[in-house]
């Protein structure tokens, strides 16, 4: 089951009235009922692999919380600092010890899934095996998302940055939520649990923002992001030598729009139909294309993600031991300098998680170590900046501004040609042709529209890419866009409305063999 699908729109229809139909305890049972159905629906059967997450994820928060507890009454009335110190290890050490075995237990699970599909070829050529039933393995849904959903409960649990689960049916809910469990925003569990336990009651403007947003959503994707999708495919499909350089810029282009609007889309859509229920879900996007640099851009795209990686992976380095240790020895050895090794391990980790949880291909891998060492050098040079500023009467003013929007474009761009490439040796191909072989008149000749779009198609195009271009500007200012809308007078307002929803209705890309349920991120 798809958002943009029939069976949704029917499924979130019946909970909404269900739901506000039902008291405040009740309430959280119908969002775990349409999770559940939602999921299964989309699964083609029960999800056993969610079931293994959340029954291990409720079992080890509850041994965590016994176990803080046990430590507690074993310190309580001791004087001995010695004592204490070595009860507090042994505790923590079996704490970790059940941490551990829960992360292989699920990291196995999600490599199993997610990485099943390139052993059966080493398999089959190394061992003479024919992996057949390997083959039929399907990746169950969000199973990405929910791992590490899962994780970032039992680490938080283990921090003592909230209390462990004592209900299974509501911890299955936080990991199952239905408008976030294949493509998130990612969760965390003491926000999400508050409003679960809050008494709902319907709001027509609530429901009314709801619904804007996730035709806002439905139009970024069905109007901008499938029409897109038909010019990159045949680009990219097309043989590498028969297409100017010219073109494929273009298309790169095209590619970072496209995934930008299919995933925000998502995201606009999961966080309408998780506002009509008064659920908050976290903002995933702040208009990362306006960002002046390649760090800003991350902290505008998928900013649940970045603050996961940044919280559980980077964190958990530079303050563990080792981290420290290391820390010590490089300050010890290089002065200033060493001062910067454990930041730059802890992202070079951060990026190269980063690559293997978006793809399991080396382009991916490249990918990450491509932002890693982008990264480490920011961190090495960051504070020659302002020195380097000042000698040049540089950093104001909107030029500078511009400038850095445009390098950060340029650095993104490289890296999604090594993502959108269906091989390195065509993404090797596709940077040769920019240099020998660019042809700019091409851009102007017809062989654009050889590649899926018609002229009309190009018009409807960047018509609607004004729009989102005209809503986002505003957005970057401070504005409000609903809220704004909402205060002007009625045929104004609905007048937007109506031509929002008539655009899409009339505009967006439906039926033939294209699969408009199909997003983007949904395979990462």
């Amino acid at each position: 089951m798809q958002f943009l699908s029939y069976s949704f729109i029917i499924l979130w229809t019946l909970t909404f009235a269900v739901y506000y139909l039902l008291p405040k305890k009740k309430q959280w049972y119908v969002l775990l009922l349409s999770s559940l159905v939602f999921y299964m629906i989309g699964l083609g059967g029960i999800p056993i692999a969610l079931f293994l997450t959340a029954f291990s994820a409720y079992g080890c928060g509850l041994y965590l919380k016994k176990s803080l507890e046990a430590q507690e009454a074993a310190l309580t009335g001791c004087t001995d600092k010695e004592r204490k110190k070595s009860t507090k290890a042994a505790f923590a050490k079996k704490r970790k010890r059940m941490q551990i075995l829960f992360f292989l237990l699920n990291l196995g699970l999600l490599v199993f899934y997610k990485y099943t599909v390139l052993a059966v070829p080493v398999l089959e050529e190394t061992m003479g095996w024919q992996a057949d039933f390997l083959k039929k393995v399907v990746m169950p849904l969000g199973i990405s998302f929910y791992t590490l959903t899962a994780m970032g409960y039992v680490i938080d649990t283990g921090r003592e940055q909230c209390g462990a689960e004592t209900s299974f049916p509501r911890l299955l809910l936080f990991l199952s939520y239905f408008p976030a469990i294949t493509q998130g925003p990612f969760n965390r569990y003491t926000k999400l649990k508050q409003q679960f336990e809050t008494e709902h009651i319907f709001s027509y403007e609530r429901m009314l923002y709801g619904v804007q947003r996730f035709v806002w959503g439905a139009f970024k994707k069905l109007v901008i992001a499938d029409r897109i999708g038909i010019f990159v495919d045949q680009v990219f499909g097309s043989d590498v030598s028969a297409v100017p350089g010219s073109i494929y810029a273009c298309a790169v282009v095209f590619y970072m729009l496209q995934l930008y609007a299919d995933f925000s889309g998502y995201i606009d859509m999961a966080m309408g139909v998780s506002e009509t229920f008064d659920i908050a879900l976290p903002e995933n996007f702040r208009r990362p294309y306006f960002a002046g640099s390649v760090a800003e851009f991350w902290r505008r795209w998928h900013i649940t993600l970045g603050a996961w990686f940044k919280d559980y992976v980077m964190f958990s380095f530079t303050m563990s031991g080792m981290g420290r240790k290391i820390g010590k020895y490089c300050k010890k050895k290089w002065n200033g300098m060493g001062r910067h090794v454990v930041p730059i391990i802890g992202t070079m980790l951060v990026w190269f998680f980063t690559g293997a949880w978006h793809g399991r291909t080396a382009a991916y891998m490249l990918w990450g170590l491509y932002y890693g060492v982008i990264m480490s050098i920011s961190l090495l040079l960051e504070s020659h900046y302002p020195v380097w500023k000042q000698k040049l009467h540089i950093g104001k003013g909107k030029g500078y501004a511009l400038f850095g929007m445009v390098r950060t474009w340029a650095i993104v761009f490289a890296a999604d040609v090594l993502i959108r490439s269906e091989s390195l040796s065509q993404a090797a191909g596709i940077f040769r042709a920019f240099f020998t072989g660019f042809q700019f008149r091409a851009l102007l000749s017809k062989a654009v529209t050889s590649y899926g779009l018609s002229k009309y198609e190009f018009m409807l195009l960047f018509l609607t890419l004004l729009i989102w271009l005209a809503v986002s500007v505003l957005e970057e200012r401070g504005w409000d866009v609903r809220r704004y809308l909402a205060a002007r007078p009625a045929p104004v307002r609905w007048a937007c409305y109506y031509g929002i929803v008539l655009l899409l209705l009339i505009t967006g890309i439906y039926g033939g063999n294209y699969d408009t349920a199909a997003f983007m991120y949904q395979s990462f």
